[in-house]
């Protein structure tokens, strides 16, 4: 029987395959034509959005790079899949020699960006001109909805059309413009930010040097007065830079992060360095200064040009973080990778997990450290064949052999990490008692020694150097603690004339008891656990409720998980309290309600806010609930309680609001303040601001002299006519649908803290009260 050849036939429907079903994300699109760009040696790239009938019509991406001439546009463009950097070609005919520029590694070689355009719109105008002697201005022009008409056609049948013009029509001397119309998804002033500040995560900042520059430009014409507002405002209320670049839409767009992150952070990197790549290096710093630095023998060989740099925490660095730059932490996601400087998704998004730190952290929750504790990133360079982005994009690397050590390197450092966090308190457990008292320095540096090499589980260690001030950090660090207050009292007991053996003998037994105390608190919680869900009676009621729904199937155990199915039914009954004060005051003639009847129903406003307040951060509140008064810095816990209560993952409020924390400076408040209170006040604000029709409001804290001012802004349309301003404490009175108590109750709060509350507002532009104390 006779043999014949057969050839694949390709369908037009290839276009949508490698086209917008690929890469389905308007962001994502915008990311890899922009990597095209760098890969093409651009320092510059205009990203352009224009409009037209009061919509936005065209997105225009250029840039000042090599540029493409005809040989090009047919051999390497128009050849689907093909890719000059995977082969190793696209520098051939690229000279350096008298460039000021680095030979750059590739942040993309597959071969399909170019079809982002097709995600963005229908069809697109390509204008390049390359970069050499007697240079050609060529011009592509895509309809993309022909690849759509007939599947059956076949993809190389379908044309795109080609011209060479005189002149630029973008004046370029070098480099190529994609000019994309018939746009696809609608865009605003929101998404345009939320552009920006994707793309700010685009570019790792700490890897481009000042000989390989590498600028994203945003530019939008229609927003331009917008932004004036914006900066006038913030300019205005002394908010500080980088909080107002975030709500700027036009300008060079920037990532001010890992600068911010190296205030009052513990950080810890790790580099695979050395001539044969086997040496890593490993060093972690607390606010900056040194704790120890190990080199040690690779023992991960497949890794290369690789480096890891963490940042950890603790709740007052993520509000000093919020504060500084405008954004909650959990806001900006947690540990990036970019390969030769440029972001692989979906690693460090918010809400994804890829390197599922999470996952573990449920498995240990005081042990291990999760995405809402750290920030950094994984730097790959050079060439790293093994470690390459899969072609749908947003599923990151490839899980290669190379990958599954890098996962393991990275735990590997991240462990350390976690073992000086979490543990560091335990630090000189491997001492003599005297010893920690009495270290001559010979003796300190033994010490310091063992200690780094406990902290950091290190083996094959070839060097260790440690901080002059170790000591003192780690003291700092344990401030506190039980055992910290033990060793001073014996260190003081050194110094009197008591009976030095029996007292250390005491303080000694009593350190045991607390180690074994801690241990079977920590048995006990483990076994209390486990007979509770064991109990018959709770196991029956369990199942009941979630097969009602009720318990939304997934609240197991603890008090705490308990108390939150309670919550459901606490907010039901106050708001039914509160709807029965509103009847009540539309029923009596407010000419009517004397001082007693108005003191009761403020009373009773009162404590249902109360009452919704306990419900909200019952689980979380780190203070006695019982309390009347506790003195606290009053910045900090206004900021905490939005962040746990309005901000994170788990938040407890969903508020369609855009919450920021704003202040100058280091701002604290010392002041004793009733919780429930102030945690009401809050809500109030916040929720008058979504009843006004607001999209952002902002909590801005200042200091002047020994007072504090904070000043809650939102952009509610609808504001309050000047009129109603000096009526808008009075109890009863309301511009909504509200009870006309909130903000009587805001400013009897206010006043009773020894403050005042005053309100500015305009219609169209938003409301803002300032409270002074």
């Amino acid at each position: 029987m006779e043999k014949t050849e057969l050839k694949f036939k390709i369908s037009a429907a290839l276009k949508n395959i490698i086209g917008r079903d690929l890469i389905n994300d308007d962001f994502i699109a915008v990311f890899e034509l922009v990597k095209n760009s760098y890969d093409a040696h651009a320092r510059n790239v205009d990203v352009i959005f224009e409009k037209s009938n009061n919509k936005f019509s065209k997105i225009i991406i250029k840039d000042d790079g090599k540029g493409m001439n005809y040989n090009d546009l047919l051999n390497k463009w128009l050849f689907v899949a093909y890719s000059a950097k995977s082969e190793g070609t696209e520098e051939d005919s690229y000279n350096y020699r008298d460039k000021i520029k680095v030979k750059r590694s590739y942040a993309g070689a597959k071969g399909i960006g170019r079809f982002s355009c097709d995600r963005l719109g229908g069809s697109l105008y390509l204008e390049t001109i390359k970069e050499e002697v007697n240079a050609k201005v060529e011009v592509l022009v895509t309809d993309w909805e022909k690849f759509e008409e007939d599947l059956s056609d076949e993809f190389v049948n379908i044309s795109v059309i080609h011209e060479t013009i005189e002149k630029s029509s973008y004046e370029k001397q070098n480099g190529t413009v994609l000019e994309i119309t018939n746009l696809r998804s609608e865009w605003d002033r929101d998404k345009l930010l939320k552009l920006k500040s994707a793309i700010a995560k685009l570019v790792n900042p700490n890897t481009r040097s000042s000989e390989d520059s590498f600028k994203v430009n945003l530019w939008v014409e229609s927003e331009k007065a917008e932004d004036e507002k914006v900066k006038e405002i913030g300019e205005k209320k002394n908010i500080p830079e980088e909080a107002i670049y975030k709500d700027i839409v036009n300008g060079t767009i920037e990532n001010f992060i890992f600068e911010a992150l190296n205030l009052k952070t513990t950080k810890i990197t790790s580099q695979v360095s050395g001539i044969n790549r086997n040496i890593i290096t490993t060093t972690l710093l607390e606010g900056g200064k040194l704790i120890y630095k190990i080199k040690e023998e690779n023992s991960f060989k497949k890794l290369q040009n690789i480096d890891l740099t963490i940042y950890y925490l603790n709740q007052s660095a993520k509000i000093t973080f919020a504060r500084r730059m405008g954004i909650p932490l959990v806001d900006y996601g947690h540990v990036f990778v970019y390969k030769n400087g440029l972001r692989i998704y979906p690693y460090g998004e918010r809400g994804e997990d890829p390197l599922k730190m999470d996952n573990r952290k449920a498995q240990g929750s005081r042990r291990f450290l999760g995405t809402r504790e750290v920030v950094g990133y994984i730097d790959i360079y050079g060439d790293n064949p093994d470690l390459k982005e899969t072609s749908s994009r947003g599923d990151g690397l490839i899980k290669t052999e190379t990958y599954n050590e890098l996962y393991e390197w990275f735990y590997t450092i991240l462990r350390r990490l976690e073992k000086y966090i979490v543990e560091v308190s335990d630090w000189g457990n491997d001492l003599s008692d005297d010893d920690y008292v009495n270290l001559d320095e010979d003796q300190k540096v033994t010490a310091l020694e063992n200690l780094v090499s406990r902290l950091s589980k290190a083996r094959n260690v070839i060097s260790i150097d440690y901080g002059d001030d170790l000591f003192k950090i780690l003291e700092q660090k344990q401030e506190g603690s039980a055992r910290s207050v033990l060793s001073e009292i014996k260190k003081k007991v050194n110094e009197e004339n008591f009976d030095r053996q029996e007292i250390l003998k005491g303080i000694e037994n009593a350190e045991r008891k607390i180690t074994n105390l801690e241990r079977i608190k920590d048995e006990s919680e483990d076994a209390a656990l486990d007979e509770f869900i064991k109990n018959e009676e709770l196991s029956n009621e369990l199942e009941s409720q979630i097969k009602k729904g009720s318990w939304q199937g997934a609240l197991l155990g603890t008090d705490r998980e308990r108390i939150i199915g309670l919550q459901h039914q606490v907010f039901h009954s106050s708001s039914r309290i509160n709807r029965n004060i509103k009847l009540l005051l539309k029923h009596l003639d407010p000419n009517l309600i004397d001082a007693t009847v108005q003191k009761h129903l403020s009373v009773i406003s009162l404590e249902s806010s109360k009452i919704n307040s306990i419900a909200n951060f019952v689980t979380k509140a780190n203070f006695n609930l019982k309390a009347t008064e506790i003195k606290r810095d009053l910045v900090e816990f206004i900021a905490g309680y939005i962040n746990e209560i309005y901000l994170v993952d788990d938040k407890v409020i969903d508020s369609p609001l855009k919450i920021d924390i704003i202040s100058k400076g280091e701002i604290q408040y010392e002041k004793e303040i009733r919780p429930l209170e102030i945690t009401t006040l809050v809500d109030n604000f916040i929720s008058n601001s979504e009843k006004a029709g607001a999209k952002r409001i902002v909590f801005m804290f200042q200091k002047k002299e020994s007072s504090l001012i904070i000043e809650i802004s939102d952009d509610g349309k609808k504001g309050i006519e000047k009129e109603n301003l000096q009526r808008i404490f009075d109890l009863g009175f309301t511009t909504t649908n509200g009870t006309g108590v909130g903000l009587y109750q805001t400013k009897d709060i206010v006043s009773r803290m020894g403050g005042n509350i005053t309100v500015d507002s305009q219609k169209n532009i938003g409301t803002t009260f300032k409270i002074t104390l």
